[in-house]
């Protein structure tokens, strides 16, 4: 089975676009959840919504293969901030021009969902935010809770509590589970998404995801 990265479509002709090869580089030390394979479909994902929704494909495919560089100091919860600072950096010294160079930044800025601080305010940025958030449900987005829970040693499974807790933004805990996961994030993000687009692309994603957890809930609890 191959990868996003073989075979990819996600070239610029443009020559002040960042090269995918280059910024292959850039993601050496990424987690297995926020690598370059997600990168690169993000990258696609971002590109098929931006072409639908007639947004500016050049801003949301520099955005997307930017977007969750490795590149802050304080990890994940200021990782957004840190790569669009270093995007502006990057596609100044590239060439681009400035108010796209601003756009992308804002797209990174916004594309997180655990900090509303920065909301998606351009077409282009609710493009990256729909994209990245589609990976983050469906098969990919079960696939990519179990890898990161795996990060953390986590549990493969546990009852969450039926109240979300004040803060449900901000995973926490040991005993905090892809379940948890999926009850307090992932069943969430289909109704955050901007596009038609992406929200059509979801809704299958959303269905496959729910039923899955389901199951998994009934096996872990003894019902099947």
């Amino acid at each position: 089975m191959s990868s996003p990265s073989e075979g990819s479509t996600v070239q610029s002709s443009i020559p002040h676009s960042p090269s995918e090869s280059t910024v292959r580089q850039l993601y050496l030390s990424a987690d297995v959840a926020h690598d370059f394979d997600h990168v690169l479909r993000v990258t696609q994902l971002g590109l098929r919504i931006a072409q639908a929704e007639c947004a500016d494909t050049e801003v949301v495919r520099a955005a997307a293969l930017l977007h969750d560089l490795p590149v802050s100091e304080q990890g994940r919860d200021t990782h957004h901030f840190a790569a669009a600072e270093f995007a502006a950096q990057y596609l100044s010294a590239a060439g681009m021009d400035a108010p796209r160079i601003e756009n992308v930044v804002h797209c990174i800025q916004a594309h997180r969902y655990r900090d509303r601080s920065v909301l998606p305010q351009t077409l282009e940025a609710k493009c990256l935010y729909d994209a990245d958030k589609l990976d983050s449900i469906g098969a990919i987005g079960v696939a990519r809770a179990f890898a990161h829970a795996g990060n953390y040693a986590n549990r493969l499974w546990s009852q969450p509590a039926t109240a979300v807790p004040p803060d449900p933004f901000q995973p926490t805990g040991p005993e905090y589970t892809p379940v948890h996961e999926f009850v307090y994030k992932l069943r969430q993000v289909l109704a955050t998404l901007h596009t038609p687009t992406a929200r059509k692309i979801g809704q299958q994603r959303h269905e496959f995801m729910v039923s899955y957890f389901e199951q998994l809930d009934a096996e872990m609890t003894g019902r099947l």
